[in-house]
């Protein structure tokens, strides 16, 4: 049964490898991710070492004995603001890039277009008040970085369509661009800029009537409408971290925002466990934090660190080692976006299946272990830069029995993985067998 499986996927996977477009999402995927990489060090040292409230400088009072703590607290964000603050932007640029290449029209113009018609999709309309004063940003900032990939990708993709159907002629590369033929291409090319520039820029401004945070921030509205109340049944909570996560999957990254620390259950359960010296007792014991946030996000969505240990002990793969190796510390404190992009999960035939199954596992063991009193709750806020697999533990006061939960999540979680990534040892990037 279970080759049967494994030759159904492979199957599956080799078409999808074919299609042009499919394609161009992957190539775009894996072209970000030195630049997300690069980004998850960046809000690794910003977030979890140069914040007063960082995990790192909470243990060891690095703010305390570090000289120029504040000028690198400064540096840090800026970096983290420049450069995951435009990760979108070069998706857009790079899909639209594949795209037009595969179909042999000017790939160079066709990103360019892609990342101003990114640019004019996120502009804020709202930038000058009805008496014509400036307020806020000229652009939807939040937009550029990893929350806009999804529709970034989307931008692309329909920008490389334009070029691939509008433009008069192939385009032909030259080793040296002379004027006259830069001008050539642009005349080649005009017609699927304009349509492309012109589309976009009237979306951009139509949205602008009904949403202030721009198309995107209409379709975050609409996607985070299930997560407002799952409440304590195990399997609306379930179905709201499962929907979360095959959200990331799509590259819908980060605005999903669950119950953590302020939420009224998540409140009632820290004033009764600062009331009565304990976490056991507490009245909410079953919650979205409690089961998805503490125990089914180990390594990031998707238990991700599990699928890095079954990476490196088992994958054969030299694409899968590399990224592995070199994410493994980001994910270690909960920043997947690396694996995400550079494996890709995203959009993955193969990945997408543990990476949906292996938190469903983890609240199911977490919500027995509560019914059954093998533990108590978490109740006591943690640092989102804390290890996941530390989380349990110090959430409940530093109980061992959290702990062992945690721990078992992850070995469940690394069975459900393993498979799939014995499957990917045979398949590299042209679906061919991997020494």
């Amino acid at each position: 049964m279970f080759k049967q499986v494994q030759h159904a996927l492979l199957r599956f996977e080799r078409v999808v490898e074919r299609q042009r477009y499919w394609r161009a999402l992957r190539d775009t995927l894996t072209l970000l991710f030195p630049f997300v990489l690069i980004g998850a060090y960046v809000s690794f040292l910003n977030q979890a070492i140069f914040q007063r409230n960082g995990f790192l400088n909470r243990i060891y009072y690095l703010s305390h004995w570090v000289p120029g703590f504040k000028h690198l607290t400064t540096y840090t964000t800026m970096l983290n603001l420049s450069i995951n603050g435009i990760i979108a932007i070069i998706g857009a640029f790079a899909a639209a890039n594949f795209v037009a290449r595969s179909a042999q029209r000017d790939n160079l113009l066709a990103g360019l277009t892609a990342a101003i018609s990114f640019m004019m999709l996120n502009i804020n309309y709202n930038y000058f008040s009805n008496h014509g004063q400036a307020t806020g940003s000229r652009f939807l900032e939040n937009n550029l970085g990893t929350q806009g990939i999804f529709l970034a990708l989307l931008v692309g993709l329909i920008t490389g369509w334009l070029f691939s159907h509008l433009a008069r002629r192939p385009h032909v590369h030259q080793q040296l661009e002379d004027q006259a033929h830069l001008l050539k291409r642009a005349h080649q090319s005009w017609v699927p800029m304009v349509s492309a520039l012109l589309l976009f820029s009237l979306i951009g401004y139509g949205i602008s009537f009904v949403s202030k945070g721009g198309l995107n921030g209409l379709f975050y509205a609409v996607f985070t409408l299930p997560f407002s109340n799952p409440g304590a049944s195990v399997l609306a909570i379930i179905g709201v971290g499962s929907l979360s996560n095959l959200y990331w999957l799509i590259g819908i990254m980060g605005p999903v925002d669950f119950s953590g620390n302020s939420a009224t259950s998540t409140v009632q359960n820290l004033e009764y466990a600062l009331q009565h010296g304990s976490a056991w007792g507490a009245p909410n014991p079953v919650t979205l934090h409690t089961l998805f946030d503490a125990f089914a996000n180990v390594g990031g969505p998707g238990m991700t660190l599990a699928l890095l240990i079954a990476i490196l002990w088992r994958s054969h793969n030299r694409n899968y080692r590399t990224v592995a190796k070199t994410s493994a510390l980001p994910v270690l404190f909960n920043i997947n976006q690396p694996l995400l992009v550079g494996l890709p999960i995203a959009y993955s035939p193969i990945l997408a299946i543990p990476f949906l199954l292996a938190p469903i596992a983890s609240m199911l063991v977490t919500w027995v272990a509560l019914k059954l009193q093998w533990m108590p709750p978490v109740v006591y806020p943690v640092s989102k830069t804390m290890p996941g697999f530390l989380t349990g533990w110090l959430g409940t006061g530093g109980d061992w029995r959290a702990l062992l939960v945690s721990v078992l999540n992850i070995a469940i979680a690394t069975a459900i993985y393993l498979p799939f990534v014995l499957l990917a040892n045979h398949v590299d990037e042209g679906g061919q067998a991997d020494a």
